[in-house]
């Protein structure tokens, strides 16, 4: 049964962590026993008794700030390198290779007490999650989601994820689908989490301004299923990095594969689908093609956990629409959608998306792409745009520290001779949106994409707010 205790580091924990990490732990001084009920790696967050884990970051170390912790109560300190301190030390090589683990003990295993369940992949992600959270409510089992809608970060630090996984216990949940981003697993956020299934989604081009390669993406996505000791894994079948993660993972434990292959008498209309999977309907809101692979997911992981067929399709019916994800907004005259899509993959899907739901209206699409992130995407997203609408407005999104108008020059390159799309540049985010508006003609559809539920735009020293479907609801005002 669960049940939560103050964290005693001692001998006994930390040969036990050696054993089962496989990596060397040490204490200074030696004979130091320190009790904790937190783990906190941000010093702005510091509480009396925590531990304090000093991880090194891309701009900050934080061992720079282990005094000041010190200063502030902390009992301990989680650390790389001695350090010339008196408090007790616990001394590995990576900090993160053991902070999972640490906090999920601080925070009492709260994983094991409930069924959580990982979705990772490129896309679709945070509409399979709400879309389970839908189904096992429905089931009557009082669910939850951790990631892109609830917080900052798609998947939180180890430290804020334990303890987060621990109020959702408290208050009462029982289900968890948590997006895990390739981010947390390389940086092993959800170390000591417990999963009763994984589910993969679809692998495309992203975030290989961290990873470098595609092949070291999939690698990374794929160590929920080689890392955590998954009994249940749902796979994309019509992926090919799906596949391949299928039968790498067939000797781990039971595979569950989804395709559109299995289902018949599909019809899709900006309204949402409907189709039919081994004799039973299902009818979901969210339009698209891309979302009936995403109610696929959901179907295979809920019968893979015991939930019968009529409660699926109840709970997918329920979800009436997911923030930023094929989110619409209609006119009398024409209809508008705010998408997530950010990368060539995911523009691509939604622009034939709505080409194969309305295959007579014009397509118009608003995009941009952010700074500080992976470049040779830019070109690769206005070739997709040029090819699959009929009309292209390049804009800003999150442009960071970098120029606006060169990261739009960049995207730019990707326009060529084949470019059958009218294309335009407007810097300004609103004023594109605006533009868009006011032009658009009787039976058009609008995408907004690249932002999706986000509600700022980012800049060198801040972030301003900004959100897309405002934005759009203001130029239908203006219009009329």
């Amino acid at each position: 049964m669960f049940q939560h205790e103050t964290l005693v580091i001692d001998d006994a924990l930390i040969n036990d962590l050696s054993q089962r990490l496989n990596i060397e732990l040490r204490v200074l001084p030696d004979t130091a026993r320190v009790e904790t009920s937190a783990v906190i790696m941000d010093s702005r967050s510091i509480t009396e008794g925590c531990l304090f884990a000093c991880v090194v970051g891309e701009n900050f170390d934080g061992h720079d700030f282990a005094q000041e912790a010190i200063e502030r109560g902390a009992a301990a300190l989680l650390v790389d390198r001695e350090l010339p301190v008196t408090t007790p030390q616990i001394i590995v090589d990576d900090v993160r290779s053991v902070l999972g683990e640490l906090a999920a003990l601080a925070y009492g295993r709260p994983s094991d007490a409930m069924k959580v369940i990982g979705v990772t992949g490129t896309n679709g992600k945070t509409t399979v999650a709400q879309m389970l959270a839908a189904v096992f409510n429905v089931d009557g089992q009082k669910s939850a989601v951790i990631g892109t809608l609830e917080g900052d970060m798609t998947t939180p630090e180890a430290p804020v994820l334990q303890r987060r996984l621990r109020e959702l216990y408290e208050d009462g949940a029982t289900v968890v689908a948590m997006e895990v981003s390739s981010h947390s697993l390389v940086q092993q956020r959800v170390q000591g989490t417990t999963y009763a299934a994984g589910v993969f989604t679809n692998l495309g081009r992203d975030h290989l301004d961290l990873h470098g390669t595609q092949e070291e993406y999939f690698r990374a996505k794929s160590l929920l299923f080689s890392s955590y000791g998954l009994k249940k894994m749902i796979i994309n079948d019509d992926d090919v990095h799906g596949r391949l993660l299928g039968d790498l993972s067939s000797d781990r434990g039971e595979v569950y594969r989804f395709s559109m292959s299995d289902i018949e008498n599909l019809r899709m209309a900006l309204s949402g689908s409907t189709f039919v999977l081994d004799g039973t309907s299902f009818h979901i809101h969210l339009p698209g093609r891309q979302n009936v692979e995403n109610a696929l997911a959901v179907i295979a992981c809920s019968r893979a956990v015991g939930v019968a067929d009529e409660i699926i399709a109840d709970g997918l019916e329920s979800v009436q629409m997911v923030s930023g994800r094929m989110e619409l907004i209609s006119h009398d005259e024409f209809d508008a959608l705010v998408d997530f899509a950010h990368t060539p993959e995911a523009l691509d899907a939604l622009l034939r998306s709505c080409r194969e739901i309305a295959p007579l209206r014009r397509l118009v699409v608003v995009f941009g792409c952010g700074g500080g992130r992976d470049r040779l995407k830019r070109p690769e997203m206005a070739a997709v745009a040029g090819r699959c609408a009929d009309a292209v407005i390049v804009t800003s999104d999150n442009p960071r520290n970098e120029d606006p108008d060169e990261i739009i020059a960049e995207i730019c390159h990707g326009f060529s001779d084949s470019t059958t799309a009218e294309w335009r540049v407007e810097v300004d985010r609103e004023s594109a949106i605006r533009q868009a508006i006011s032009d658009a003609k009787a039976g058009d559809i609008v995408i907004i994409a690249g932002k999706g539920h986000e509600r700022y735009q980012e800049f060198a020293s801040k972030k301003v707010e900004f959100d897309d479907v405002a934005s759009i609801r203001a130029a239908m005002e203006a219009r009329q």
